[in-house]
This record gives C-alpha cells, structure tokens and sequence, in this order.
C-alpha cells in the first residue's frame, strides 16, 4: 500500500543545489569539452590540482614574483607547458592569438593585488587560460553566446582547479568599514557556488577521485553544497 508522504516532509527536504535546466546544461558543456579536447589539452586526464606545496612549490616574497610563479604551476597542471605564453599586470594588454607562437604569444594580465587572496589568484588565471581554450575551439559551446565567462568557469573545474574556482565563487570586495578597509581582493565570478560545487563533484566523480580529497580543501560553506551535489551528479 502506498501511502503518501504529508506535506511538511518535502519542506524539510533539501533544495538541490542546481536546478534541473542548470545541471543539464552543464553535463551538455562537459560533453561537448570532452568533444572538443585535443593532445595539447586532454581533459579526460586532467588531475584534481590542490592548495599544497607539492603543485605550487615556488617560495617567492615580491607580488610579481609570486603571480609567475604561481602562472608557471598553473601551465604545467593545465597541460600549457608548451604554449608560448606571458603573464603581464593589469592594464599592459591581453592577447588571445588562436596559434600562439614565440613571435605572437598567448599574454594574461593578473591583478596583483590578488597576491594576498593566492587562491583567487590561481582561479583567475585558471579561468583565463580556460577561456583562450574555449576561443580556440572549432565548434562552440552549447549556449556559449553571451556565457562565454560561464564556459571558462566550467572548463577550469574540469582542468582541475575546481576547488580554487569553488572557494572564490563570489563577487565580493575586501572592506567596507574605517578599520578594514582595503582594495578588491577577490577574483570576479560568473558562477555561483552551487554551479561550481557540482561540476567539482561531477569531476571527482568522473575521474575516480575520492569525495574527501575535495572535500578537504573546501572552505566550510562549501562542504555541505559539494556533498549534496555528488549525490546529484
């Protein structure tokens, strides 16, 4: 005998972190990265890239010092290494070229007041390297027109850098009283937590990883969000 379940029971019921559309049209992106993928960028081999010194070993003390540094791991972890490329302060120009070469490289600005926040530092540049991977595609992403920031987020996660993309998925400013106040140093984000906690879990899960090395490094608000989406990827 079924017997239907009373109405206060579904209030206490948690809401999924993603909405049906927003998880469908986040599989569809995953699908169609892994379409696109190519030896340079094998996203089916990416590794799940942590906050510990064994992938950012550099010991650097000047601003600009710590961003090349920080960039040069990121390449490497990426699969970048070989792309000729340059990391410039903000203001000095971007250039996106489809065929970087050493004539024409590929250049990144970073902000370098985000020394002090490293892993939105990290995020940064995971997302920009991300988005020139997007550029170069031959086919674009499924509502890719007006996303594009949102598509960079996603493919950073499956480079391996969804917990630096989770941990700073806000838009906030340092400051706002006379004690603390102080310049932005939090990274711009197109997506939300929730969006980010399940394409990280949707990651581990696809690559085999263990839900707690994630977990681990997630900041507090995050560990319920990244628990509630793998029960949902």
């Amino acid at each position: 005998m079924n017997i239907a379940a009373p109405a206060w029971l579904s209030r206490l019921r948690p809401t999924p972190v993603v909405d049906d559309t927003t998880r469908a049209w986040i599989r569809d992106v995953h699908d169609w990265a892994l379409s696109q993928q190519d030896d340079l960028r094998p996203l089916d081999q990416a590794k799940l890239v942590m906050p510990i010194r064994d992938h950012f070993p550099a010991e650097v003390q000047d601003p600009n010092g710590a961003a090349v540094a920080t960039f040069e791991s990121i390449r490497q972890h990426a699969g970048f290494g070989s792309v000729p490329m340059q990391l410039v302060p903000a203001g000095t120009g971007a250039r996106f070229p489809s065929q970087p070469s050493e004539a024409e490289p590929l250049v990144l600005e970073y902000d370098p007041r985000l020394w002090t926040n490293r892993q939105a530092l990290v995020a940064q540049l995971a997302r920009d390297l991300a988005a020139w991977w997007v550029f170069t595609r031959p086919q674009p992403a499924p509502a890719q027109q007006g996303n594009e920031a949102h598509v960079a987020e996603l493919v950073a996660v499956w480079m391996g850098f969804g917990i630096f993309m989770a941990n700073t998925a806000f838009i906030a400013r340092v400051g706002g009283c006379g004690k603390c106040a102080g310049p932005a140093m939090d990274r711009s984000a197109s997506l939300g937590r929730p969006e980010i906690a399940y394409a990280l879990a949707c990651f581990c899960r696809d690559q085999g990883i263990a839900p707690r090395e994630a977990r681990y490094f997630l900041e507090a608000p995050l560990k319920g969000l990244f628990r509630q989406a793998r029960r949902l990827s």
